[in-house]
C-alpha cells in the first residue's frame, strides 16, 4: 500500500505518516474476519497532527468495500503495542450515506473535516468529498443566510466550521485546544483551508469567481435547517451509543472529556474567532 495524504509542512507530524505502513501492519491481523481487498485505513484526531494527549490512545477508521458478513458500522478496540486504538469499521458506502444524506449524523464524516492521514485504496481527496456533501449544503443554509457573497476561502472554511458548531457545540473544546497552540493552528488552518475548499469545488458545492473568491452554488439546498438539525443530532447520538455498547451515558462521557480540553471561557473565544474569520475573511 502507498500513503495518501495531502498533509504537508508544518502541519503535519512526520512521525506519524512515516509510521503509518508500521500501524496498518500491526493492526491488520486483529481485523483477519474483515475482507482484505479494498481496504483503505484512516488515521485522524489528534494523532496525525502531533496533538494526541498524554495517556491517550489512536483513532482510526476502517474503510472497506463491503458488504461484509460483520455488521457495520461498529467500533472495535485494539493495541498498538502499549497505545490504544479505537477502530471505527464502515463501508465505502456508509461513508457515502453520511455525506450528502446525513445518515449518521456526521458521526464518520466530520471525522475528515480536520486533518487525517489514509493509506488504502481509496485517495485522501476522495474520502474529503464526503465531509464537503456534508456541511457545504448546511453551512450555506445556517451561516449564509441567503447572503449572495462572493466569499473569500477562509471564509468558506469558517462557514464550515460554524455549520459544524450549529450542529455539536461541544465541538467548541477541540477547536480552543488546536488555538492554545496559535502557530500550529494557522498551518492547519491553512491545509483544512485548502482541502475543504478543493472539495467543496469538486463537489459542486462552490465555484470561483474573480479574485480567488467563490460562491454558493445552491446544490442539494437544506430547506428546512431546524428539522435538519434535529435528525442530524438524534443520528449521531443513536450511533455513538449503539458503537460504545448501547451505553445511553455515553453523550455524557463526551460531554465530560469536551470540558477536560477547555474551559468554557477558551471555548467561547474559540468560537468568536472562527466569527471573526468569517466576517472579515482574515485569518489571524
Amino acid at each position: 500500500m502507498t500513503a495518501a495524504s495531502y498533509l504537508t509542512g508544518s502541519a503535519l507530524d512526520a512521525d506519524v505518516l512515516d509510521r503509518l505502513p508500521e500501524f496498518v501492519a500491526a493492526v491488520s491481523p486483529r481485523m483477519a474476519d474483515l475482507p482484505e481487498v479494498g481496504r483503505t485505513w484512516v488515521v485522524h484526531g489528534g494523532a496525525p497532527l502531533g496533538g494526541a494527549r498524554p495517556g491517550g490512545g489512536i483513532d482510526a477508521l476502517l474503510l472497506l468495500p463491503g458488504p461484509v458478513d460483520a455488521p457495520t458500522p461498529h467500533r472495535r478496540s485494539v493495541r498498538w503495542g502499549r497505545t490504544p486504538v479505537t477502530v471505527h469499521v464502515l463501508t465505502f458506502g456508509d461513508l457515502a450515506d453520511d455525506g450528502a444524506p446525513r445518515r449518521f449524523g456526521g458521526y464518520f464524516s466530520l471525522r475528515l473535516f480536520t486533518p487525517f492521514v489514509a493509506e488504502g485504496a481509496i485517495p485522501a481527496p476522495a474520502l474529503a468529498m464526503a465531509t464537503a456533501r456534508f456541511l457545504g449544503p448546511l453551512a450555506r443554509a445556517v451561516t449564509v443566510r441567503g447572503v449572495p457573497g462572493p466569499w473569500n476561502a477562509d471564509q468558506i472554511l469558517a462557514h464550515g466550521y460554524l455549520a459544524y458548531l450549529d450542529l455539536y457545540p461541544d465541538h467548541a473544546g477541540a477547536l480552543a485546544a488546536a488555538t492554545a497552540d496559535r502557530e500550529r493552528w494557522r498551518a492547519m488552518w491553512a491545509h483544512q483551508r485548502d482541502v475543504h475548499v478543493e472539495a467543496l469545488r469538486r463537489t459542486g458545492h462552490i465555484a470561483p469567481v474573480a479574485d480567488g473568491r467563490w460562491r454558493y452554488t445552491g446544490l442539494a439546498p437544506v430547506t428546512d435547517p431546524l428539522r435538519e438539525r434535529a435528525r442530524c443530532v438524534a443520528r449521531f447520538w443513536a450511533l455513538g451509543a449503539t458503537c460504545h455498547g448501547a451505553d445511553a451515558g455515553f453523550p455524557e462521557a463526551y460531554f465530560r472529556s469536551v470540558d477536560e480540553r477547555a474551559t468554557r471561557r477558551e471555548q467561547a473565544a474559540a468560537v468568536f474567532l472562527v466569527h471573526d474569520i468569517a466576517a472579515s475573511g482574515r485569518c489571524p
